[in-house]
């Protein structure tokens, strides 16, 4: 795949979460611009009764949410496909509003990306800078349910965790990294390349994590994690292509499909 076949994007952020900057049309007029055929706004999840500013946005930001990207899908449908999404953490508590996003609210597509786990109606990181065994092994139990729940189209930076491993862990990264992947098989579900982590010390997509998923069979797809309209545009390919020599077999699509979500 070279980068020039690149012309999609489903990992896209809003203002509304408090990190990303632009308005949603500018995300739109340059994807447009740069000749993308599909463009999905996956805004970090808002959730009821949860605040996290500077996080994810209110709830009471759902609506202008949902309305802003359904007018902008009408409004370009000749110059490109526009879908609705949400970057989501799971949770066994929030099982019901999935089923509601993707049937009542009429969301395309969830994308599974866990940074947060809730606790008591708070959202608490389960990465701090510091090394805690419970919260890796919390991370990969909400992260393989989330995978076999049905509700997600592919799974956001799946190598998140191993930017937090301190050294010498390099067994235990082994480890959790087996597990993701044994799981992503079994239930189908894609597994996303980074490419927007350069704020992290070692930035996505991550070496050691790839060189355990590669002996898996599995689906890839690339995602630009993009927090302003520019980072659609940004230069890329370098890292694509030293990532596609180091891993040339790799099953890589550009294309979602929507009909695997969970929609009863």
């Amino acid at each position: 795949m070279a980068m020039k076949e690149i012309d999609y994007c489903y990992h896209t952020h809003t203002y509304r979460c408090g990190h990303a900057y632009g308005t949603d049309e500018e995300y739109v007029l340059k994807a447009i611009e740069l000749g993308y055929k599909e463009l999905g706004f996956s805004d970090h999840m808002m959730v009821p009764g949860v605040i996290q500013n500077g996080i994810r946005g209110d709830f009471s930001l759902l609506e202008d949410y949902i309305n802003s990207v359904l007018y902008l899908k009408e409004k370009y449908k000749d110059k490109i496909k526009i879908y609705l999404g949400f970057e989501c953490e799971y949770s066994y508590y929030l099982q019901n509003y999935y089923k509601e996003l993707l049937c009542k609210y009429h969301f395309d597509y969830l994308i599974l990306g866990q940074h947060c786990y809730l606790n008591n109606n708070k959202m608490e990181f389960y990465f701090d800078g510091s090394y805690n065994q419970e919260r890796y092994y919390r991370y990969l139990y909400d992260l393989i349910e989330g995978m076999r729940s049905g509700y997600f189209a592919y799974v956001c930076h799946p190598d998140l965790f191993v930017s937090s491993l301190v050294n010498g862990k390099q067994i235990e990264m082994c480890r959790i990294a087996h597990q993701i992947c044994q799981v992503a098989e079994e239930c189908h579900i894609p597994l996303e390349i980074n490419l927007g982590g350069d704020h992290l010390p070692h930035p996505h997509p991550n070496f050691d994590f790839f060189d355990v998923a590669k002996e898996y069979n599995l689906e890839f797809i690339f995602g630009c994690d993009a927090h302003n309209p520019d980072a659609l545009g940004k230069k890329y390919s370098d890292r694509v292509t030293k990532f596609l020599k180091r891993y040339p077999k790799l099953n890589i699509i550009n294309r979602l499909d929507f009909k695997k979500e969970k929609q009863d």
